[in-house]
């Protein structure tokens, strides 16, 4: 037995002491015990370290950390984004129908110098829109008074109308689609600059019938893609009356990674790819998959649930109480954090960051055009129109790119895989002298002494064989 295990221990030596995994071999030659034993202490001292070092590399590696790599692109058209307009102030009280109707359900003429009527809240605006179905908006007609896009005048084939809003009617240039839901091509933006982008002029209507509840005059503009509908409260642009505003555009494409700690949405236009009621909705409501309209829908969605539960348990009598009720969303926000968790961001998205720059409009001959327009003249109620009126009810805005080029954002692994078994090799190389060959010496240690234990059995039956039993020898 003893010169069995004399023999592993001979083959381990010799295999130790060829081995290139550093220390061991010095541990092994030497004679002297107190070199032995520092061999010995060192080569575990280091190894200790490394494997310290290895399991924070592992850990690091599993907490799927990223980092962002932007990189700026030029490519030889830009598509251009869909803009949507609206007035601000939702009906036209110009029309003489709206203004009976509106007065009428209200009980007084809004529409007087008195400030101290009981209409001039926040209020009325809801009553009104919750209270009256058939107050008219802002025709495009009435609104358009010019638009130009790369130096032509637009195809008004190209504006299509939106479904009312909190503003009203709203329109869309370059949506991709006609007033019949056909698809169209999109504008693309062959040059960076104003003359170049989209110019339009609008008239929003005589400041005289602004309603007293009205805190806002003029426009709101939003700038968004084509593959998702407007977003007014959360990205519409505020612009005046007697200017002429620049939105200066500069696009950005975000490419996020999907890690098992953040999911996001690869195909944003399989219902299928996340299993949430509020995703599908969003993508049958705008035939893909955005996540900021799907929180919104999801918020709305929930405070309508807790108000019809809340509301049911008032004595309301009247539709405007019931319904003043019921559309209170004052509390929308409590519930942002449950509509985030089922609705997840995009893999990728693109959006636009704006700059905001103004100039007064119209210039005085520009105005003195408008005001002997007969076409322009037409838009007031009656005929007697002042230069003043007119600077007070006209705007401008222009939409152009600043640059034909792009950002893309890109998340990358912090600690690829491939990072992490570089950087594995090189904690068990600087330390221990050790490579991926290193650890084919321990199969052949572990074939070594499987070999020898083979042989060794071989060797003992032979051995029994050869031996005459006790009746041969008799």
């Amino acid at each position: 037995m003893n010169k069995k295990n004399n023999l592993y221990l001979e083959r381990i030596k010799e295999l130790a002491e060829s081995s290139s995994i550093h220390g061991i071999p010095n541990a092994v030659r030497t004679k002297s015990l107190v070199i032995r034993i520092f061999w010995i202490l060192v080569f575990f001292g280091f190894f200790a370290y490394s494997m310290l070092s290895v399991v924070k590399l592992i850990i690091k590696y599993l907490e799927y950390n990223v980092v962002v790599k932007m990189e700026r692109a030029q490519p030889e058209l830009l598509e251009f984004p869909a803009v949507t307009f609206c007035n601000i102030n939702p009906y036209d009280y110009t029309i003489e129908e709206n203004y009976k109707i509106a007065s009428d359900y209200l009980n007084e003429s809004f529409l007087s110098n008195d400030t101290n009527l009981k209409t001039c809240n926040r209020k009325t605006r809801n009553q009104l829109r919750y209270g009256i179905s058939n107050l008219e908006g802002f025709e495009l007609e009435k609104m358009l008074i010019s638009c130009e896009y790369d130096r032509k005048p637009c195809n008004l084939q190209n504006i299509v109308s939106q479904d009312p809003d909190f503003f009203g009617n709203c329109f869309t240039f370059n949506f991709g689609k006609d007033a019949d839901g056909k698809s169209i091509p999109i504008e693309e933006a062959k040059q960076p600059g104003l003359l170049n982008g989209l110019q339009i002029q609008l008239f929003i209507g005589p400041r005289e019938y602004q309603p007293c509840w009205e805190e806002k005059y003029g426009a709101v503009v939003v700038v968004h893609n084509q593959t998702s509908l407007p977003l007014y409260l959360e990205e519409g642009i505020f612009v005046p009356t007697g200017f002429e505003t620049n939105l200066v555009l500069k696009k950005n494409i975000i490419n996020k990674l999907s890690t098992p700690n953040i999911k996001c949405v690869k195909n944003v236009s399989d219902k299928a790819e996340v299993d949430t009621v509020y995703f599908r909705n969003t993508i049958e409501a705008c035939g893909s998959y955005n996540q900021k309209w799907c929180a919104r829908n999801c918020s709305l969605d929930k405070i309508n649930q807790e108000n019809t539960i809340k509301c049911s348990n008032l004595n309301l009598t009247t539709l405007f109480e019931k319904n003043a009720c019921l559309k209170n969303f004052d509390n929308i926000t409590k519930y942002y954090d449950f509509c985030i968790s089922q609705c997840p961001i995009e893999c990728e998205y693109s959006f636009y960051s704006i700059d905001k720059n103004a100039a007064g409009f119209p210039s005085y001959r520009q105005n003195q055009q408008l005001l002997f327009d007969e076409s322009f003249r037409s838009k007031f109620p009656n005929g007697t129109v002042s230069l003043e009126q007119v600077k007070d009810s006209v705007l401008s805005f222009n939409v152009f790119f600043s640059e034909k080029a792009y950002m893309r954002i890109e998340e990358i692994r912090e600690l690829s895989f491939g990072s992490l078994l570089g950087n594995l090799g090189g904690q068990f190389g600087l330390f221990l002298g050790l490579s991926f060959l290193t650890f084919v010496e321990i199969f052949e240690i572990l074939f070594e002494i499987v070999m020898i234990f083979l042989s060794n059995r071989i060797k003992t039956k032979l051995v029994k064989k050869s031996k005459p039993s006790f009746a041969e020898k008799v």
